[in-house]
């Protein structure tokens, strides 16, 4: 039956009624090996039965969602929107299953999977665990570093409840709330054999600096794109970087190895790196700007009440500093 055709309160009645998780299962294994042998191998049914389980799925959506095609079986245009609830479906089945083990296993009032970007303010962690190893009854924590990119597809996928990351370009959606923390001052970082050199240039020499050994960050991420931004507006091709990284410690262990290296971090990463002897931050500030920070989640999260408190104890924070 067309999609236009589906009468929409038929269509309510069978979901309310016969639609199950396994019902979900089952077409994102469709989904992932795009053959019926493989599925029912995987899940140990017999062919026939997955045949069947697939005919009733898509009795219950009242049209088809897979197709066969030379590639195997395609997902059609319903069937991709179906897949795209799936997921979040069993997403948020396995959230719950993990939170329900905290609470019950291990006397606990939940669980919050936060996000963060490896270049993350310092105070703005330990003002984050601070506040949520305060709670009582506690709550189960796990973190995960990426880039903001990788983070924000996360929380839209409910893989994580919230995460503290750059503003992303598709941040104003209305799906995604994203309350402002703090902005940085991005600025240049050289290995300590280069730093003196570099330093007595009257101005920043883009040129010169396009000859050094350059660690970027990952093309994905907001600063990676800043530099590249920087060399195209000066009409330089934009070098190779010999190491592509992202955490601070690669970095730092990486300008103690090379004498000519050079990068460009927010101020507060970069007195890190500086920290451990490997190198020196330039003087000068840089005139570009880095995506202020902020800490994001869906408007719609269950854990949205935790994520307020957190937010609230980090505006509170910066407001003190």
């Amino acid at each position: 039956m067309p999609a236009s055709s589906i009468a929409p309160d038929a269509l309510a009645r069978r979901l309310e009624s016969r639609l199950k998780m396994r019902h979900y299962v089952l077409l994102m294994a469709v989904d992932r090996h795009r053959s019926i042998t493989r599925v029912a191998q995987q899940l140990s049914l017999a062919q026939p039965t997955v045949t069947r389980a697939l005919a009733d799925i898509e009795d219950i959506f009242m049209t088809p969602l897979f197709v066969r095609s030379r590639r195997g079986l395609e997902p059609t245009v319903a069937g991709e929107v179906v897949l795209a609830r799936a997921r979040l479906a069993v997403a948020d089945n396995e959230a719950l299953q993990q939170e329900l083990r905290a609470v019950s296993g291990a006397g606990l009032q939940g669980r919050l999977r936060i996000g963060v970007i490896p270049y993350a303010a310092t105070q703005t962690l330990d003002a984050t665990w601070r506040h949520l190893f305060a709670q009582r009854p506690r709550i189960a924590l796990l973190a995960h570093e990426d880039t903001t990119h990788k983070l924000v597809q996360a929380v839209r996928e409910r893989t994580l409840d919230c995460a503290i990351c750059r503003f992303s370009h598709d941040s104003t959606d209305n799906d995604l709330v994203q309350e402002l923390l703090y902005r940085q001052e991005a600025c240049v970082v050289v290995s300590k054999a280069s730093a003196a050199r570099v330093a007595r240039q009257s101005a920043l020499d883009i040129s010169r600096l396009a000859e050094m050994d350059w660690i970027f960050p990952p093309s994905d991420t907001p600063i990676r794109q800043m530099i590249d931004a920087v060399f195209a507006g000066a009409g330089r091709t934009v070098p190779h970087p010999l190491l592509e990284a992202y955490a601070v410690r690669t970095v730092a262990s990486a300008m103690q190895q090379l004498p000519r290296a050079v990068t460009v971090l927010p101020r507060d990463v970069a007195q890190a790196v500086a920290a451990t002897g490997a190198a020196e931050v330039m003087p000068r500030p840089l005139p570009w700007s880095l995506p202020p920070v902020g800490l994001a989640w869906l408007r719609d999260s269950p854990k949205g009440a935790v994520i307020q408190a957190l937010a609230a104890a980090l505006r509170s924070a910066a407001a003190s500093d």
